[in-house]
């Protein structure tokens, strides 16, 4: 108990210094009620805020929400690009399940981006030339040292654009023999079992042209619209025509049927195509096209191809997506994180939250969940 204070030349009686020692107990004691009450108080708002972050660091996982829609779920590996916070990115290669669980860092400052994914390998765009990550390995390897603009990988050959004269270069990845056909001004290439389908750069406009995969046979399909980007169906071609509003068209494969699909408008290229990839802003899955919408904030639509009914199926602003399995994976734009939407059971969650500036879903690598024990998942 603290001492009783006096003035210097002040005198009391034993009573009265015992009347200022009982009220001073009285206001210490008061004092301390006062005290444990606001302790008991942080406390309990820190158990709140506790229990609170808790809850939300697990509402867009499937472990945490009950329903058949989630057990039905397929999991996959999703690899993203996780941007920096710097002047210069810093570019890290990164992994993570689509349940949200097992986020962690393969390859950090890797410098690749366009990251597309094979059955063995992860491949990237690095310094304008295209490396390989085995998976499950740190091992980087160089198919390529320079002059690519952009690729895409088919099967066991990787096609590329060089990015000086915009010609058509093939690696074959077993033997990794390297190829460079004489096409040039090519923009974007696509392929089915027997053909390429090429986006061809002819100054005042862009054409869609058909040939073998060794570049043979070559065969103009669309001269007098201005293709922006194609995406393809079992016997279709599907592209945004820019010489009609960016409305999309479809032709056959074998050249016949150019039509509007209907008075739709999506995505097209700002005059360059390197950031231009088709199956990041349309696919086709069973008899509807799924397009986003720029005539309505680039939200997420489809139209039925025969009947030319539409519905919107994602109300946000979608900024790239990629359809695996009836799922539909996507980044919002102008936001952080990315999400999947099954357009079949309805059912949405976010993957993750992190800054990413692109990701790639793995369609070869299923994820087996153990649901009768967690103890070795990590969210992100």
């Amino acid at each position: 108990m603290q001492r009783l204070q006096l003035d210097p030349e002040e005198k009391i009686t034993r009573k009265e210094y015992l009347k200022r020692k009982k009220k001073q107990a009285s206001g210490l004691k008061t004092r301390s009620k006062i005290t444990y009450i606001i302790i008991g108080l942080m406390a309990l708002l820190s158990i709140y805020v506790f229990t609170q972050f808790y809850v939300y660091s697990k509402a867009n996982n499937f472990k945490y929400v009950a329903g058949d829609d989630v057990e039905k779920q397929e999991v996959f590996n999703v690899y993203y690009v996780l941007e920096g916070y710097t002047y210069n990115p810093v570019y890290s290669l990164n992994t993570i399940h689509s349940n949200g669980f097992n986020d962690k860092t393969l390859y950090y400052n890797s410098g690749l981006t366009d990251v597309q994914v094979g059955k063995e390998y992860v491949y990237g765009v690095k310094n304008d030339g295209i490396y390989r990550l085995k998976k499950g390995t740190k091992e980087l390897e160089t198919l390529i040292e320079k002059d690519v603009s952009k690729y895409t990988v088919i099967d066991s050959k990787i096609y590329y654009i060089t990015k000086k004269e915009g010609k058509l270069g093939i690696i074959d990845l077993p033997t990794k023999e390297i190829k460079v056909l004489d096409i040039s001004g090519v923009c974007e290439v696509i392929a089915d079992e027997n053909n390429l389908f090429l986006v061809q750069d002819k100054k005042t406009k862009k054409i869609l042209i058909r040939c073998d995969k060794d570049g043979g046979n070559s065969k103009e399909l669309v001269t007098n619209e201005n293709v922006s980007y194609i995406i393809q169906s079992t016997d279709k071609i599907f592209f945004v025509n820019k010489k009609d509003g960016s409305k999309i068209y479809s032709i056959n494969k074998t050249g016949e049927n150019l039509q509007k699909v209907d008075d739709i408008s999506s995505v097209s290229d700002k005059g360059s195509m390197k950031e231009i990839d088709g199956k990041k802003y349309m696919f086709v899955s069973e008899n509807f096209l799924y397009y986003i919408n720029v005539s309505d904030n680039n939200t997420l639509w489809k139209i039925n191809i025969d009947n030319k009914e539409k519905e919107k199926v994602i109300s946000v602003s979608v900024e790239i997506l990629q359809n695996v399995n009836n799922t539909v994976f996507y980044k919002v734009k102008d936001e952080m994180g990315a999400y999947l939407y099954n357009y079949d059971t309805k059912f949405m969650s976010q993957v993750t939250k992190r800054k990413i500036k692109e990701f790639i879903v793995d369609p070869y690598e299923k994820v087996v969940v153990d649901t009768t024990n967690s103890s070795g998942l990590v969210k992100n």
